[in-house]
């Protein structure tokens, strides 16, 4: 910083020898150009009493007195010129000294006020070593951007995945939750948050982090942290069923062979193994009893909804937790359509559906997309799996 504030003070110098300068420029050509006057007339002066003299109209005496005179008129327009322009020229040398002397004051003011020397400062030590030595060293580093640019949804993002790497997930979190704040919904920052939540959480997923995964794979449905997520999840439920399916979405996005791949597959082969030592098999752990009903919209609104909206259908405890136990993704262009909801639709790992369970069932009309935002809604209440009849779920009513 010190050549920062160096030339600083070059540039401060000039500014106010400029502001000076028009003042001593001033003084000097006023006084030179009075003073060549006043000697031009007085010789002009002289010479015409010469020719007099010679011309034998003024006596020796008398042009001796005249040449006086005109000497004493030119010192005393000189002075009264002078005196005249004085208070003029000492207002103008006070206000332009005035100037010189605040303007370094105002500006280093200005620039402490609007400038930005944590900014300079980092971007100065991010060209002289742009590899930094340790984890936290960058954590640092990061945490000085972030400062410097908080709407900077890349450096909180950075910021999120090396909090992560020092085990910090509660403040990645937070770092992540920033960064979707100024990205938007990026399918890498959702899956990221997810995965933080949950590491925060004590490797258990809530509602925002399963709406984080849900968002991220209907934006990137092969997104391999959300599928990672959502097997490592249902695997730790016990849902190796679960586990299986997530982990073999992953493998056929990832590249054969390679370390992560053999990763995967062995985490398939794990969990092939505590499911065959329950005695289950897949389609087993899949089964269970399920809802059949028909999604329709009351005619009276069709005019009023949006086509392309979502409609999320889903069946929760309504005693328990608002967050759905079940659900699916529709579109309102589809109804009517005729439905089922089974255990393979559960939000979190390891979900089952008990006959016994009371459920309610809700299907909400969502024109941004988002399932816990919705403008219109059905609803049917003391629902149990398992039943035969087929359901009547009609979307008649505004959202509360």
């Amino acid at each position: 910083m010190i050549d920062f504030w160096l030339s600083a003070a070059a540039l401060l110098l000039v500014a106010v020898a400029v502001v000076i300068w028009p003042l001593w420029r001033r003084r000097a050509h006023g006084r030179v150009d009075r003073t060549a006057l006043n000697v031009a007339l007085y010789e002009e002066r002289v010479a015409e009493l010469q020719a007099q003299q010679r011309a034998g109209e003024l006596t020796e005496a008398q042009a001796e007195g005249a040449r006086q005179e005109a000497s004493r008129l030119l010192l005393e327009d000189t002075a009264n010129a002078d005196a005249r322009r004085a208070p003029l020229t000492r207002k103008v040398a006070g206000v332009l000294v005035l100037a010189a002397l605040l303007l370094p004051a105002a500006v280093v003011g200005l620039y402490q006020l609007w400038g930005n020397p944590e900014g300079l400062a980092l971007y100065r030590e991010m060209q002289d070593t742009p590899q930094v030595s340790s984890l936290e060293a960058l954590i640092d580093r990061t945490e000085r951007v972030v400062e410097v640019q908080p709407t900077n949804g890349e450096a909180w993002y950075m910021l999120g995945r090396a909090y992560m790497s020092a085990q910090r997930p509660a403040d990645a979190v937070q770092a992540f939750g920033n960064s979707l704040n100024q990205i938007g919904e990026a399918p890498d920052v959702l899956a990221q948050l997810a995965q933080a939540r949950y590491f925060a959480n004590g490797n258990q997923l809530d509602s925002e982090s399963v709406a984080a995964l849900d968002k991220a794979l209907e934006l990137q449905p092969n997104n391999a942290t959300a599928l990672g997520l959502l097997g490592i999840a249902a695997f730790e439920a016990g849902d190796y069923s679960g586990a299986i399916g997530y982990w073999e979405r992953l493998l056929q996005s990832t590249e054969p062979g390679s370390q992560g791949a053999q990763a995967i597959q062995g985490g398939i082969d794990r969990a092939r193994e505590r499911l065959a030592a329950s005695g289950q098999t897949p389609a087993e752990t899949q089964s269970g009893p399920s809802i059949s009903l028909r999604v329709s919209v009351a005619p009276e609104l069709l005019a009023q909804l949006d086509p392309a909206s979502s409609v999320f259908v889903f069946a929760r405890d309504p005693n328990g937790p608002p967050m759905p136990l079940i659900a699916k993704r529709l579109t309102l262009s589809q109804l009517p359509l005729d439905i089922t909801l089974t255990q393979a639709d559960a939000m979190l790992p390891g979900v089952t559906l008990s006959s016994e369970q009371s459920l309610q069932l809700v299907a909400r009309v969502s024109p941004s997309g988002d399932a816990r935002e919705g403008t219109h809604l059905g609803q049917l209440d003391d629902v149990h799996a398992g039943n035969d009849e087929q359901l009547q779920l009609v979307i008649d009513r505004a959202a509360d």
